[in-house]
C-alpha cells in the first residue's frame, strides 16, 4: 500500500472491498468508516460489476466520499476504468490511487524478476478470461517468443486448456513456469513446474493466482 493511498482511506466515509483486499489493509480503516464487502471472486459473485458502479454512484449522490479498495493496480485488468468512467459521467471527482499491479509485484514477492538480462528482454501481461467468463487463449503465441516473460492473470482454473492449447500450437512442452498463489501473504505459496506438467501440477494451488512463462522463473531458486 502507497502512502497515499492510506491518507486516502482516513478521509473517506464509506469503503467497498472484495475478498482480495487482506484483512490487514481493512485494519487500517478508521472506525468512523463504513466497510461494505461487494465480493467478486470466481464463481461466488455478491455482486455483479454493474450493481457495484450503481452502489458507488447511490453513495456519492448522498454526499459521501466513497473508496473502492481493490488489490494491485485498478487500471490492470482491475475493472477500474469502468467505475471511473461512470461516476465522471455523472459528474463526480475521481481519483485513481494506483497500487503494484500483482504482475509485477507477486511476481517479485516469488524472487522472480519479469526481466533479467540474460534471461528477458521484455514482458506481457495478460488475462486468460474474458467478460462473462469466456476464455482468453489469444495470447498463446507469446509463449513462443525468445527472452520473452509472459504473465497471466486469473488463469490457474484454466490450467487444462492453457496447456493443450499451448502444445496444439507447438510450443516447447519444457517451458518453464511458476504458480504463484496468495502472493505477498502468509500462505503465499509457489510452485516451479513446466508446461507438459502444467495442469496436474496447478491442482493442489489455489486462487488468486499468478501464472509466469519464461526462463525466469528458473531465478526463483537464487532470488526467492
Amino acid at each position: 500500500m502507497t502512502i497515499k493511498a492510506y491518507k486516502a482511506m482516513q478521509i473517506v466515509d464509506i469503503a467497498l472491498y472484495d475478498h482480495l483486499i487482506a484483512e490487514e489493509i481493512l485494519e487500517l480503516l478508521p472506525l468512523h468508516v463504513e466497510p461494505v464487502f461487494v465480493g467478486k471472486k470466481k464463481g461466488a459473485h455478491s455482486k455483479s460489476q454493474e450493481e457495484i458502479n450503481d452502489m458507488i454512484l447511490s453513495y456519492a449522490k448522498q454526499g459521501l466520499k466513497v473508496a473502492r479498495l481493490k488489490s494491485g493496480d485498478p487500471y490492470i485488468f482491475g475493472r477500474g476504468a469502468e467505475e471511473a468512467k461512470e461516476l465522471i459521467e455523472a459528474g463526480y471527482r475521481v481519483e485513481v490511487i494506483n497500487g503494484l499491479s500483482s504482475s509485477i509485484a507477486g511476481v517479485a514477492e516469488a524472487g522472480i524478476p519479469v526481466t533479467a538480462r540474460g534471461y528477458a528482454t521484455n514482458f506481457s501481461v495478460v488475462s486468460a478470461h474474458l467478460k462473462g467468463s469466456l476464455i482468453n487463449l489469444d495470447w498463446i503465441h507469446l509463449l513462443s517468443i525468445k527472452n520473452h516473460t509472459t504473465v497471466a492473470l486469473m488463469g490457474l482454473s484454466l490450467c487444462e486448456q492453457i496447456q493443450k492449447e499451448a502444445l496444439k500450437t507447438g510450443v516447447c512442452k519444457d517451458t518453464e513456469i511458476a504458480i504463484i498463489s496468495n502472493a505477498s501473504r502468509a500462505n503465499q505459496k509457489v510452485k516451479i513446474t513446466t508446461l507438459k506438467s502444467l495442469h496436474v501440477d496447478s491442482l493442489d494451488m489455489v486462487s488468486p493466482a499468478v501464472l509466469v512463462f519464461g526462463s525466469v522463473v528458473n531465478l526463483a531458486s537464487i532470488l526467492g
